[in-house]
């Protein structure tokens, strides 16, 4: 390589989604836009950012604790959210224009639209005249005295610091298939078992038979090895595979990859012994109720109908015993549902698991194989709960990362 005239960019942020976005503005602000270079293989950037939050762009939670994050790892990531939790967000938005609102907890843009987020960040880039080159991939990544950095076309281009911030395997209708892992492989860094997260499950048939499209509110249970390792309340959504809705989007992240269930609550605000209580006053007072009818006005028919027929109950037109009424209470208040996997990373909005946290540096999240070279978002073994949380940890490790850059 000839050196004479030879200018490095500063950094090079390999993958335009949300991480590679919020990293590339403080960069481009730091140094100049002339010396920070982004490159996206897709036609723009940014296009995951359009799908989360059902397009209404969830960027954050108000309760921050680190329960709500897993990796692999024993690693503490206060560190990464000690200064740049949903306030500092918030305060980055501000900055762009955009205004937050809370929700239940949840913050999203004022215009509800991930469109405006996506622009915003986009149109700053433009203003900071950041280098931007799409629809190239970056296939190869090498360091010697510089980072040289190969794309698909056979260009190479050259940099003092490399960020990747490619995402994980999820969703690869936009971007995302997972691929970009060997840029860090290559350094001989570790990458975890990778799982989808945030997906509809998959069930054994018999549980959800005849109950596609119906939904009810309940508290539902994630169970691994016998052990209750999580639970929400929210809402169930039986499908032709499955189930999904919010709840079970929640739970996934506890239950993908694992000898797992799930056990559904269809009467949360009722302690057993009241559910038990307002059945024996029913069967008492109308002696015409079979089983059949025994739960309606309480949930969907059907719901009951098919809890009833797993409970053991294959006769509905006969009148329940007192007995029946103990197993009836106790079963729709832990009706346990086998899962048998998910749809996949086509249909999940984040990887579980990533590059091994043990090799970077968890303050600054920069390699500890390779000086020069970070990490930020969802290639890294994080992942969130859903809620703003995925979000949220690319923003604050994208910016650890661009202020240890010095």
């Amino acid at each position: 390589m000839n050196r004479e005239n030879f200018k490095p960019f500063k950094v090079v942020i390999v993958g335009g989604g949300f991480s590679g976005l919020v990293s590339s503005i403080i960069l481009s602000q730091k140094f100049g836009g002339e010396n920070i270079l982004l490159i996206e293989k897709l036609s723009r950037v940014g296009k995951k950012i359009l799908s989360t939050g059902n397009g209404q762009c969830n960027l954050s939670n108000i309760d921050m604790d680190l329960s709500h994050f897993h990796t692999g790892s024993n690693y503490d990531l206060s560190p990464i959210f000690c200064d740049n939790s949903y306030k500092n967000l918030e305060k980055f938005f501000n900055e762009l224009g955009i205004m937050l609102i809370n929700e239940d907890g949840k913050f999203y843009p004022m215009s509800k639209q991930a469109s405006s987020v996506l622009d915003a960040l986009r149109f700053k880039l433009e203003e900071l005249k950041t280098n931007v080159i799409l629809e190239e991939k970056v296939v190869s990544l090498k360091k010697e005295d510089f980072f040289s950095i190969e794309l698909a076309s056979g260009k190479i281009l050259y940099a003092n610091n490399v960020i990747l911030a490619v995402g994980g395997s999820a969703q690869k209708h936009l971007g995302t298939d997972g691929s970009s892992y060997s840029l860090a492989t290559g350094f001989n860094h570790g990458i975890t078992g990778l799982y989808p997260s945030l997906v509809q499950l998959k069930t054994d048939a018999k549980s959800i038979l005849g109950l596609k499209g119906l939904k009810h509110k309940a508290t539902i249970k994630a169970i691994v090895s016998n052990k209750v390792v999580a639970k929400k309340e929210g809402e169930i959504l039986f499908t032709e595979y499955g189930v999904s809705g919010n709840a079970i989007f929640y739970l996934s992240s506890y239950l993908v990859g694992k000898d797992a269930s799930i056990s559904v609550d269809f009467f949360s605000s009722l302690s057993k012994d009241q559910l038990k209580d307002f059945l024996l006053k029913k069967l008492k007072s109308l002696k015409y109720v079979t089983l059949e009818y025994l739960l309606l006005g309480l949930m969907p028919n059907k719901i009951a109908i098919r809890c009833l027929k797993n409970l053991g109950f294959d006769n509905l037109s006969k009148k329940p015993t007192n007995q029946d009424i103990d197993v009836i209470a106790s079963g729709l208040k832990d009706y346990k549902i086998k899962i048998t996997g998910s749809l996949g990373f086509d249909y999940a909005q984040v990887t579980k698991g990533g590059l091994v946290l043990d090799d970077f540096n968890i303050k600054t999240l920069e390699s500890k194989l390779c000086k020069g070279l970070y990490a930020t978002g969802e290639v890294l073994d994080v992942d969130g709960d859903c809620g703003g949380y995925n979000l949220q940890w690319a923003f604050s490790s994208a910016v650890v990362v661009a202020n240890a850059i010095k």
